[in-house]
């Protein structure tokens, strides 16, 4: 079984599986190369070149474990209405939530591209190599629906969860549907393991997390069953009540020691959780933080990864010798 796999299903090994969020993406000279030519939402739209940019990490760095495929956690609004276009000053939603109707049915459709591309990676992969889908979480979906674009303090999206609780309500429960089905296509399409992301988990205190948020993703895993999940809340705040999710593995964001979420989160298996930003201080201090990383999940079902994105600023050939780091 691959190793990524292996640990999913709650094996520890001496060396662990590695991948990237953001693996397939600006940092790389080849994916700058083909942006020179296509749009973002072109690549989105058109699965040769959805496929490409995937592999192109998996052939640049062979110790990767894992393929997650290129898209975005927009389209399901796009899927729901929200007519989205991603420019290159960040997303722009053309009809917000509150503007469509609740019982309007998901347009599966705009979910073709990204099962072809999973399709065409995955007859490509080494062998080692685990194919991973993704999806955005109901609140972090809601944030983006509601606020209309990228915000610094999500204002109108915070304020929605209070002003019409039973609304708000609805569409999370209608989000997590929606993520769901989208999770269990990739999986149909190929994908051997799917990743949840609460992008903006942190920008909702404990107990508005607990009491909106937190239900929806149950809502969300619970319906994911064919494959193992992982969950990812960007949140220094990690509630104990992720223990109780439906799913495999917690991806831990950087701002939560590992030591700590190995304690908190036993029975989990934990990913993450190198600081992206250690990346740019050079191979030293990113190879002695990944180590310690390391060192601190011996003996636990353990996954390394960022405990956030990549950033374009990233040099590839630090990346490089993080991976020799961790595969040492």
């Amino acid at each position: 079984m691959q190793p990524l796999l292996r640990v999913l299903n709650g094996e520890t090994l001496d060396k662990p599986p590695v991948w990237f969020m953001r693996q397939a993406g600006r940092f790389l000279p080849e994916y700058r190369a083909i942006r020179a030519k296509a749009s973002f939402e072109q690549l989105l739209s058109d699965s040769d070149l959805a496929a490409e940019v995937t592999l192109q990490p998996i052939r640049r760095f062979p110790q990767i474990d894992g393929a997650i495929i290129f898209s975005d956690i927009l389209v399901i609004l796009d899927a729901l209405g929200c007519e989205v276009t991603i420019p290159e000053g960040g997303p722009r939603i053309g009809k917000t939530l509150d503007q469509i109707d609740i019982n309007r049915p998901l347009d599966e459709s705009i979910f073709d591209p990204v099962q072809a591309a999973i399709r065409k990676v995955k007859a490509q992969l080494p062998e080692k190599v685990t194919m991973l889908g993704f999806a955005g979480a109901p609140w972090t979906l809601l944030a983006y629906g509601i606020e209309g674009k990228g915000s610094k303090s999500w204002t109108k999206a915070k304020a929605f969860l209070h002003h019409d609780p039973v609304l708000a309500r609805k569409w999370l429960d209608k989000l997590a549907d929606a993520a769901a089905r989208l999770l269990n296509l990739h999986i149909g399409a190929g994908a051997q393991g799917v990743q949840l992301f609460d992008t903006w988990a942190g920008e909702l205190d404990a107990q508005d997390y607990a009491e909106f948020a937190l239900p929806a993703v149950e809502r969300t895993l619970s319906q994911v069953t064919a494959a193992p999940t992982l969950f990812f809340a960007r949140t220094g705040y990690l509630p104990d009540a992720l223990n109780q999710l439906s799913c495999k593995g917690l991806a831990v964001p950087w701002q939560v020691p590992m030591a700590e979420a190995r304690r908190r989160f036993p029975k989990m298996v934990l990913q993450g959780n190198l600081d992206p930003i250690a990346l740019l201080a050079g191979t030293e201090t990113a190879c002695r933080k990944a180590r310690a990383i390391v060192d601190v999940m011996k003996g636990h079902p353990h996954i390394f990864n960022l405990g956030h994105g990549l950033t374009p600023e990233t040099d590839p050939a630090v990346l490089q010798a993080v991976l020799n780091e961790v595969k040492a």
